[in-house]
């Protein structure tokens, strides 16, 4: 039998050992050998060392779906799942539990029981308790919160339920249900808060009683939960590793050799797999320790339940050390002295919480099972609590400490006994673990000196271990359980009392109780600091040996006899009454000032009860530090007397003590203010003195005065010294008033003051400070106005601005309290002043510029608080200030909508604090003032208030007044009428003639506009103001408008002057200024078309007959219809005037009543018109030409013309001008449209009215200019009438067209009428003579001249370019005239002379031009290519026209609209935007110049351009800013679903951002093509690199990928006469996918190559030129054809084509025999494509001309390059 030797490991090595061992097979019995006692002196023998082989881990548990066969009976989708489950990857098991949850739980809770689900859910049930503990303990928290859940909502499946509790009872094992009820458990208590609360939905499910009473939990589940929790306890990772077993060990994967020879080894498994636990060793167990200890509780109670209130089966656990290292912080326990076990509560707070939170409830639940556990939990209760760092965890320790020591004191005798070692120690001859508590009587043991009460001591150093609040009100229950022989013997100075003091009082001086609210823990602090001085006398006072053992060593090892222990006590008292009077004076002690008195009373009463020498001496030291008066703050001592007296009783001694003290403090600090007044001591030493007699005065109130001799003293002082007591301290004026009850005595002091300040008026400000006290009297008055007039002439400054903001501040207080201040007739002074700066101010702002509001700020404070204060103000008084507050409140909020929020509301509260008063006379009387006011500024143009905001202001109804804008503030009936009377009734201009062709044809009128009108902001006058004010009323109000039906005449006056001020901007009418809005006047058209379309489309069926038959009868009419009386007046109105004005309103009038009307209604109104033929010329044309256009064809219309007709043949010459022009007007009038089937006249009535024309015009008579001009309207309608008769009228036709045209110019707006109906004309003839071959014959002879004159007039530059509606119209009808233009009337001038056309203000006018200034350019071009063919001498230089320049070299101002706008119908200035269309249209005219052109033309065009900068300097900025390219690139226009290589100009819209955006985007295409070189050159010069980046991006997005295709296109499509087709041998080849161009050339069987590669964001960086095969030539000569590529494609502008083909002719003409050039090494010139063909007559080497064109220029010499021999 081998000998049985003893191991060498330690102890704590064994246990662990141990423990593991546990986990698998039980450890078998061990016999118990008596420990014999050692003898003393006997030495240790050496450990004997065995090996202990590790223990091996238990091996994995099999899978129930392979060995209960389970994965062939559950659905395969389910096995999926299953096996997903026992994966290690965490995202993978996370999967799983969800698809099992939603698929399959889920599915079946719908479904029901019976369903296939329910049945696979309980057939997989083992396996799912085989995971369950992995899933509950897993270390990833979403994987233990989804399991939870799915553990709840699987076991409320009934099927489910069933099956686990037969599991449970019947067929699991003790093994199994060990490990899942304790997982469960745990769970249920897991450290996450969200994991545990659904974790307990299903463990409360299974422990709470069913319906039978009985739970699942019975007593032998509660004892395997009890011991799986033990386990995780002292070794979670073991409990870890049975859980999750490691798998198999594999081969080791061979290492893999590389190609150098290097072997390289495979990485580790663990390596190559994820992570799948991301928390580590440390938190997992401080994880699982937590659930166990939770869950400990729970057990626990759950004991309690089953009634065993034993704790002798956990007797190993409690007992054991090692387990409550888990209440403390430090790593290594202090009970255990083995250093290589480490404490389990160490950096974990939860696990020493829950710990903490365990040992509570034992000591609540189980006091009496306790108690043989007493001894181990002195030591680790002790211990642990003094040195807890974690406030959490002291918050959770400070309960069951306090239990302990209660319930078990003797514990600081049981901790100063526990030797640690010696418990601990393994014994030589017995594998014993531990030893029994050596205990011994109080009576016989030695003292041991205790390390927790030292620890206890620090705890108080560091202020509770930073927890005062909660930590200091435990400090007297500690202390009273500690004896006082532990307190001795643990004295390391001999002196128990000091040490302990010291320690208390050393938080304050560590500063450990500074914090940011430090009142409480100061307070906190204090409280304990005197319980404990308290506590330690009576411990004094007790007579105990014991307690008489903290004398210390001032026993000189003698018993203390009283005596001593009196005198200790006393110089105890007396040192902490210093020190603590001493911090609190100092504030380092921060307590609040009424808990120091109530503690230090408490305390002194608490002496006086105890010991009356105690109180004494604890008294003299408090009042001596009192009366000493050298603490910094003012009110410590006056609180803690206060508090002093409440507390003490009256009749005993600390109350006589008190009062005797309080009065030597009062008369001592009385008396030293007087010495300081009367000497001469500085302000701050008045101030602190007097500062001292304030608080006793807050204090202790009246009742000090209630003593004469004080009351006395303090009347004169502060009535001989106020001033400078005002100075020092404005408070004490206060306190002494507030508390001095005698008025007398306060009005006389008060006085005294206001005479003093008015002599120091900068003591004004502290005067206040005393009446903003609140507390002074309500009766101060002055007597005689002291202050009136510095307070005047201070308020008047503020209003003026020219004082200092606190200056106005000052003035704003005293205003609020100025009945203390200033006399009746001061304050009556002030409000006027007051009165008159508002109107003033209010004055400025509205009828001056840009004026501040600054001063109204001010004045509208100070109104407010002058109306809020003074409440005896008179109504008088009232309505001479709140009209003008009403304006400021309500008017100019919306006139300015910049006005500050406080101004608005300080205005509005003032007008409503006022009318809110019951005085309706005072109401109407404001209400009549204000209506006055606001029709004033209605009126008014010079006022920046708009009618419109008058209108808004009424529409939001304020209080206290009922605004109706027709009758309060628009002019009457009468007063419009009398203002339109008085306006020009002609329209500005004569060539609106040719718009409306009932306005009469004359060069002049008689008053087309008038003069001296006012205007306002918007450029206004005062009729168009108002008027346009009763359009948005009316527009908003349609049922008012439908009741004043007069208004209408007037908003449609309005809307003819906005229209003739739109179409002829330029010409002043005098109603408008000449920087009104042309968007405003649009909007004015378009709100009266709205209103005048409601208004008459609402009329009888009668009305045309009433309103005929009135007119006719002179009349009024007898409807009650108010849409006939309208029409009635507007009628009366055209025939008593008879003027233009009246004749468009009657004829806007007939347009929307003629779209309903008849026939037979339309004889009405012509037999009207034919009534007033004589009276009133102009209104019949109006009615006229409203039936011709409007109107349904009369009966009579058709005789009523050939009357007319009929009557001009009768017309001599000599009348012509008279009655002539008046007949073709009228007949004009009455012609059909041409697209109708109504005839105008017989053709030979037509023929005799041409001939009447050609009889006055050749006669010899004087003929008007209006008789010339009506010809050609009325030859429009007769040409197609005529088309087919002979003779010659046509002829005719044609002198007065050409006569017209001579006679006329676009410059002359008085000829623009007669200029663009001879041009109606012309196009009339042109439409016809393409269907009527003799007339086209004679339009052939006639056609050239015509068109020439046309031309002339186009080429016209004006000088004056502002728009003009008619003007444009003509230009327009010029251009279409002129669109065929022959080829003779074309030439290279025809650009330079039109490119005004860009200019012109209409776009129509633009783009007609620009078809023609394309065609333009192209001859252009055409022109100057011939020309330099044939140029020999290089005396033709293509220029670009200086006009197309002067365009070009013109910067854009974007307005900001353009900008903000997203895309399209943007509101902006139609002329900006027409600007933007002209501009970019002229760049596509400098870009079409290129088209066609030769390389030489190019050149000399790129050469312009690259000597001007106009690229970089105009094209880039103008075009990029609209691109939008300057703003960042997330703002600039994106152009993705838009192509940009081509533009169709006849869609363009101009009004659309869009498309202007667009437009750019495609000239900068053509810039890319057109002139690469030159935005190169802008791209190398930029300097903003951010701007540069965004450009490059920007080109290679949306540029790039077009234009290399095109580039790519052309190359294969290439012209087939060019050379690259010709050529033999050459072969091109294109790769568009690489961007890629390749040139081979085959000599010989040998290839020669060229390579091209486009960059990506190509043109703006180099193409990439390969030569990949070079044959046959020198490196020099290929290395200048590389080089001449590279110059054509990128300096030249060239293209591709153009770079391949001079590389061509070069291979062919090299290999041909062809000599290069020796000046630039190539064939081919890369200037203009020619051959060298100059030679040197001595060296015979021949030259381009170009390059000795260069070379000459150069070296300003004419010799060769080579030899030096004159050439020339």
């Amino acid at each position: 039998m081998p000998k049985n030797t003893k191991s060498s490991a330690t102890s704590g090595t064994r246990k662990k050992n141990a423990r593991k061992a546990a986990v698998g097979v039980p450890l078998p019995e061990v016999p118990v050998v008596a420990k014999q006692k050692k003898q003393k002196g006997q030495k240790k023998e050496p450990r004997k060392k065995v090996y202990i082989p590790p223990f091996k881990p238990a091996p994995p548990q099999p899978d129930p779906l392979d060995t209960l066969g389970l994965i062939h009976r559950l659905p395969p989708e389910l096995v999926v799942i299953l096996r997903s489950l026992g994966k290690k990857d965490p995202v993978t098991k996370g999967r799983a539990l969800e698809e099992l949850q939603s698929k399959w739980i889920d599915e079946s809770s719908r479904k029901g029981d019976e369903s296939v689900e329910c049945d696979a859910l309980v057939t997989m049930l083992p396996v799912w308790f085989h995971r369950a503990p992995v899933f509950f303990t897993h270390p990833v928290r979403r994987i233990r919160l989804l399991a939870a859940a799915l553990h709840f909502s699987y076991l409320r499946i009934p099927a489910v339920r069933d099956a686990t509790t037969f599991f449970l009872r019947e067929t699991a094992t003790s093994e199994q249900i060990e490990t899942l009820m304790g997982t469960w458990c745990m769970l249920a208590h897991d450290v996450d808060r969200q994991v545990s609360l659904q974790g307990q939905k299903s463990w409360s499910s299974i422990t709470s009683p069913g319906v039978d009473g009985e739970t699942l939990v019975n007593l032998e589940m509660l004892a395997s939960i009890m011991e799986f929790l033990q386990r995780t306890l002292l070794d979670p990772p073991g409990v870890h590793l049975y859980l999750n077993p490691p798998a198999p060990v594999a081969a080791p994967t061979p290492g893999i050799k590389k190609p150098g020879g290097k072997f390289i080894p495979a990485a580790p498994k663990e390596e190559l797999e994820s992570k799948v636990n991301e928390e580590s060793d440390l938190d997992r167990n401080a994880r699982l320790r937590f659930g166990a200890l939770s869950a400990f509780r729970w057990l626990f109670d759950a004991r309690l339940a089953s009634k065993i209130i034993s704790l002798d089966d956990l007797s190993g656990l409690l007992s054991n050390p090692l387990f409550w290292t888990s209440l403390y912080c430090g790593e290594h326990a202090p009970w255990i002295p083995d250093p290589e076990i480490h404490g389990l509560g160490h950096g974990q707070p939860q696990v020493r919480q829950a710990t903490w939170a365990l040992l509570s409830m034992l000591l609540q639940r189980y006091k009496g099972a306790i108690e043989p556990f007493i001894p181990i939990l002195s030591v680790v209760l002790l211990r642990s609590a003094w040195v807890e760092t974690d406030s959490g965890v002291r918050n959770a320790l400070f309960q069951p400490v306090l239990i302990f020591l209660k319930e078990f004191p003797n514990a600081w005798i049981l901790e100063g006994a526990y030797d640690a070692d010696k418990q601990h120690e393994d014994g030589d001859d017995s594998d014993s673990d531990s030893e029994e508590f050596e205990t011994k009587t109080t009576s016989t043991r030695k003292e041991h000196s205790s390390e927790a009460y030292r620890e206890f001591l620090q705890f108080l150093e560091l202020g509770c271990a930073g927890s005062p609040i909660s930590g200091y009100p435990t400090v007297l229950v500690a202390l009273s359980t500690i004896p006082s022989s532990v307190i001795a013997a643990s004295s390391r100075t001999g002196m128990p009392l000091d040490d302990f003091f010291t320690s208390f009082w050393a938080a304050i001086d560590g500063h450990a109780l500074s914090s940011l609210e430090r009142k409480v823990p100061s307070a906190s602090f204090l409280s304990s600091l005197l319980e404990c001085l308290v506590f330690f006398l009576r411990r004094l006072l007790g007579g105990s040996q014991d307690h008489g053992a903290l004398s210390g060593s001032v026993s000189d090892g003698l018993v203390s006899n009283n005596t001593r222990l009196q005198d200790v006590a006393d110089e105890l008292v007396r040192s902490q009454f210093t020190r603590i009077w001493q911090e609190v004076k100092a504030r380092r002690l921060r307590a609040d000032e009424n808990d120091v008195g109530k503690l230090i009373a408490s305390s002194l009463l608490s002496l006086h009860r105890m010991n009356i020498d105690f109180f004494t001496t604890a008294w003299d030291t408090v009042s001596s530090a009192i009366l000493s008066q050298d603490d910094e703050s003012l009110s410590l001592i006056p609180t803690v007397l206060r508090t002093f007296v409440d507390t003490f009783e009256t009749t005993d001694l600390p109350a006589d003590v008190t009062r005797t003290l309080i009065s030597k403090y009062v008369q001592e600090t009385v008396g030293n203010c007087e010495t300081v007044l009367a000497s001469d001591t500085t302000s701050a030493g008045v101030s602190k003195n007097i500062g001292v007699v304030i608080t006793l005065m807050e204090t202790f109130g009246s009742h000090l005065f209630q003593h004469t001799d004080f009351a006395v003293r303090m009347d004169n002082m502060f009535v001989n010294n106020a001033l400078r007591i005002l100075q020092a301290s404005p408070q004490a004026i206060s306190a002494f008033m507030s508390r001095r009850n005698d008025e007398d005595l306060c009005v006389e002091l008060w006085h005294v003051l206001l005479v003093d300040v008015s002599q120091q008026i900068d003591m004004l400000s502290s005067l206040l400070d005393v009446i903003d006290t609140e507390i002074c009297p309500k009766y101060l008055r002055p007597e005689d106005g002291e202050l009136d007039d510095v307070i005047e002439h201070l308020f008047i400054e503020v209003l003026n601005g020219t004082i200092s903001t606190s200056r106005s501040d000052l003035v704003k207080r005293l205003i609020q309290v100025q009945d203390f201040f200033l006399s009746e007739n001061g304050q009556d002074i002030l409000f006027q002043t007051l009165v008159s700066s508002l109107s003033s101010t209010v004055d400025d702002i509205l009828y001056t510029t840009n004026a501040p509001f600054t001063a109204l700020a001010t004045v509208i404070e100070f109104t407010r608080i002058m109306l809020s204060k003074n409440h005896k103000l008179t109504s008088d008084s009232l309505v001479s200030v709140l009209p003008n507050v009403f304006i400021v409140g309500y008017l100019l909020p919306v006139t300015f909508p910049t006005l500050e929020t406080p101004i608005i509301d300080a205005a509005r509260g003032v007008w409503n604090l006022c009318v809110s008063k019951p005085d309706n006379g005072l109401q109407d009387v404001l209400s009549g003032i204000i209506k006055e006011k606001l029709k004033e500024l209605f009126q008014d143009c010079s006022t920046y208030t708009r009618p419109e905001d008058i209108l808004t202001l009424s529409g939001h109804k304020p209080k206290g007044i009922d605004i109706t804008p027709l009758a309060d503030v628009f002019p009457t009936p009468g007063e419009f009428n009398t203002m339109i009377n008085s306006l020009p009734s002609d329209p500005p201009d004569p060539s609106l003639a040719f718009i409306e062709s009932i306005i009469p044809a004359i060069s002049e009128f008689e008053n087309p506009t008038i003069s001296g009108l006012e205007f306002d902001s918007r450029g206004y006058s005062a009729y168009i103001r108002i008027t346009s004010a009763l359009l948005a009323y009316l527009g908003d109000n349609r049922s008012i408008a439908k009741e004043n039906m007069w208004a209408l005449r007037h908003i449609l006056i309005l809307g003819q002057y906005a229209n003739d001020a739109l179409r002829v901007p330029a010409t002043p009418s005098g109603l408008f200024g000449p920087d009104v809005s042309q968007s405003e006047l649009r909007r004015l058209l378009g709100k009266v078309h709205q209103l005048s379309t409601y208004l008459l489309s609402t009329g009888d069926d009668g009305l045309h007959s009433q309103v005929t038959s009135a007119c006719i009868s002179n009349r009024a009419t007898t409807s009650s219809d108010a849409l006939v009386s309208f029409v009635v007046d507007i009628v009366n109105h055209a025939k008593r005037e008879d003027a233009v004005r009246d004749a468009l309103v009657l004829r806007s009038v007939l347009k929307h009543l003629f779209a309903s009307a008849s026939k037979t209604e339309s004889d009405q109104w012509l037999n009207l018109a034919r009534r007033l033929e004589k009276t009133a010329p102009q209104t019949t044309v109006a009615i006229l030409a409203s039936i011709t256009e409007f109107a349904p064809e009369p009966s009579r219309m058709d005789r009523y013309r050939n009357e007319i007709a009929s009557d001009i043949l009768g017309v001599p010459a000599s009348r012509a001008n008279t009655t002539g022009v008046v007949l073709l007007r009228r007949l004009a009038a009455t012609a059909p449209d041409s697209e109708s089937d109504v005839v105008f006249l017989p053709q030979q009535r037509a023929v005799n009215v041409v001939k009447t024309c050609q009889t006055w015009i050749s006669s010899d008579e004087d003929i008007d200019e209006d008789v010339e001009s009506m010809m050609p309207l009325l030859f429009i309608h007769l040409s197609p009438i005529l088309q087919n008769v002979a003779g010659n009228h046509w002829e005719f036709i044609f002198d007065v067209v050409e006569n017209n045209l001579e006679t006329c110019s676009f410059a002359d707006s008085a000829t623009l009428t007669m200029l663009g109906r001879s041009l109606r004309l012309i196009l009339t003839i042109q439409d016809l003579v393409l269907t009527n071959k003799p007339l086209r014959a004679s339009w052939d002879g006639r056609k050239e001249s015509i068109l020439a004159l046309v031309k002339n007039l186009v080429s016209m530059k004006l000088d004056d370019t502002d728009r003009s509606e008619p003007r444009s119209l003509c230009r327009e009808l010029a251009l279409a005239v002129i669109q065929g233009l022959p080829d003779a009337l074309m030439n290279e001038k025809t650009l330079p002379e039109m490119c005004h056309l860009l200019t012109d203000p209409s776009y129509e006018v633009q783009r007609m031009g620009y078809s023609l200034l394309h065609k333009a350019a192209r001859k252009r071009t055409e022109y100057f290519v011939i020309e330099s063919a044939v140029d020999t001498e290089d005396n033709v230089n293509a220029e670009i026209p200086a006009e197309l320049l002067a365009i070009l070299q013109s910067n854009l101002a974007l307005a900001e609209g353009f900008h903000d706008s997203e895309s399209d119908n943007v509101e902006m200035d139609l002329s900006e935007l027409y600007a933007v269309s002209g501009y970019l249209l002229a760049w596509m005219i400098m870009f079409d110049l290129f088209i066609d052109a030769s390389i030489k033309v190019r050149s000399q065009y790129f050469n312009r351009m690259r000597s001007l900068g106009i690229i970089g300097d105009f094209f880039i900025p103008n075009v990029f800013d609209v691109l939008d390219l300057f703003s960042g690139k997330k703002k600039a226009f994106k152009l993705d679903i838009w192509a940009v290589d081509d533009f169709f100009i006849e869609h363009f819209e101009p009004e659309s951002v869009l498309s202007l955006r667009l437009l750019a985007a495609h000239i900068y295409h053509r810039a890319l093509l057109t002139v690469p070189a030159l935005i190169r050159s802008w791209i190398s010069d930029c300097s903003d690199r951010q701007l540069l980046s965004r450009v490059v991006d920007y080109t290679a997005s949306y540029f790039s990928p077009g234009i290399i295709r095109a580039e790519l296109a052309q190359v294969r499509q290439a012209d087939p006469s060019s050379e690259l087709h010709t050529t033999e041998n050459l072969v091109i080849k294109v790769s568009p996918s690489a961007g890629e161009v390749t040139a081979s050339y085959t000599v010989d069987d040998q290839v020669l190559e060229l390579s091209l590669r486009l960059p990506n964001d190509w043109p703006l960086h180099r193409l990439d030129i390969r030569d990949t095969k070079m044959v046959g030539v020198s490196e020099d000569r290929w290395r200048a054809w590389v080089l001449g590529v590279q110059q054509i494609v990128w300096q030249q502008n060239g293209r591709i084509v153009d770079g391949l083909t001079v590389f061509t002719k070069n291979v062919t003409l090299h290999f041909a025999g062809q000599v290069e050039c020796a000046i630039c090494y190539s064939i081919i010139s890369v200037m203009d494509s020619s051959l060298p063909q100059k030679p040197c007559k001595t060296c015979k080497n021949r030259f381009h001309a170009s390059c000795l064109y260069k070379w000459f220029k150069s070296s300003h010499s004419s010799s060769c390059p080579l030899c030096r021999s004159d050439i020339l």
